[in-house]
């Protein structure tokens, strides 16, 4: 597992390389919510366009960091999710809450 960041303008870019699983998202889930608190951004991009595999508990990962960027009045972009991760995104419905930047 691999996290790196990023800014564009007002977003956090969240660059997220290799599995998203039960053992390896309760690391990026810490990494993450520390760094979107430490800098002054409203908004998120998570950048899938490396992620191999993802499990429900990605799906969590996404969510959570979802509702965080809400509660800011902020804006959540899921960038560049490979094909065998879209899938989990649109049987997950996640593609209805989160734009998808393809």
């Amino acid at each position: 597992m691999n996290v790196r960041f990023s800014r564009e303008g007002n977003s956090l870019v969240v660059m997220i390389e290799g599995e998203i699983d039960h053992h390896t998202a309760s690391g990026m889930r810490e990494r993450i919510d520390s760094k979107f608190l430490m800098e002054p951004v409203k908004n998120m991009i998570l950048d899938l366009s490396r992620v191999t595999f993802m499990d429900s508990a990605g799906i969590g990962l996404i969510l959570g960091r979802m509702n965080r960027v809400k509660l800011i009045g902020g804006r959540m972009v899921l960038r560049k999710p490979r094909p065998e991760i879209k899938r989990i995104l649109r049987v997950s419905k996640i593609e209805e809450l989160i734009e998808l930047d393809a």
